[in-house]
């Protein structure tokens, strides 16, 4: 099977904002970014983890997550938390780990409390038939222990709309409240009360700067297509009224 050779190194994306890049540990890339609901600065392997840690940011729907929260000892079928938990398990298989463990990417705590974990993968590189024979394994342990889990494949184009609309939501979804007042939003609701309309045309009609509408966005006063589609001039707007279903994105990326 051929390997990427991007793949878990640094992107030649041109937005990186709120990003920083740590030296690279056994061979991968280390990618750090700041995630108030990951508990500030965390640190992923490639791109696409990145990509996905901002859908979660986004995403109304969560409360927190944690990236590789747990270690599957497939052997053992059971979680492991803890550097201590991994290490013991390692001794007690004469140190052998590889196909014996699985480490999930992403796990989430959601609004409901309920909880999921995510392995993600970027489009063409998803893994050969004995990667994910593993991935079945660890699945049926992690379900036992309520983690269900959801394969995410992230675009590899990455000029994706969803790929540049959700690091641009990232980037104001932390100081969105601030930047609206009700005023514009109340105008803004107005405008679209007979129907759908164009970014380009609402932002010249009401006079509102471009950089205010993915704060719109995100708060719900608007909704849009934003994972098929840029915020662009020609984005079809729509009121929202606090409906926030938009940002559900993390499941356009399901396999």
């Amino acid at each position: 099977m051929k390997t990427s050779p991007t793949y878990g190194v640094r992107s030649r994306r041109p937005t990186n904002a709120a990003v920083r890049f740590t030296a690279r540990t056994y061979g991968k890339a280390r990618i750090g970014t700041y995630v108030e609901k990951a508990g500030g600065h965390i640190t992923v392997e490639s791109e696409a983890e990145r990509l996905v840690a901002h859908i979660l940011c986004v995403d109304p729907r969560v409360r927190s997550f944690k990236p590789q929260p747990f270690t599957v000892d497939l052997v053992g079928e059971r979680l492991l938390f803890t550097h201590e938990e991994v290490s013991e398990a390692r001794k007690t298989r004469g140190g052998r780990n590889g196909e014996c463990e699985y480490t999930p990417d992403f796990s989430t705590v959601q609004i409901d409390g309920l909880q999921r974990v995510y392995e993600v993968k970027l489009q063409g590189y998803e893994g050969d038939d004995k990667y994910w024979a593993k991935i079945e394994r660890a699945k049926k342990i992690m379900d036992a222990y309520c983690f269900p889990l959801s394969t995410v494949i992230v675009p590899a184009d990455e000029r994706h709309p969803l790929v540049i609309n959700a690091q641009l939501l990232k980037q104001v979804i932390s100081r969105v409240r601030t930047s609206l007042k009700p005023d514009v939003i109340a105008r803004v609701e107005s405008y679209c009360e007979s129907g759908p309309v164009l970014l380009r045309a609402l932002s010249e009609d009401l006079k509102i700067p471009n950089n205010l509408i993915p704060p719109l966005l995100a708060t719900g006063a608007l909704q849009a297509d934003i994972a098929h589609c840029r915020i662009g001039a020609s984005l079809e707007l729509s009121a929202a009224y606090g409906d926030l279903s938009h940002l559900f994105l993390i499941e356009e990326l399901q396999s």
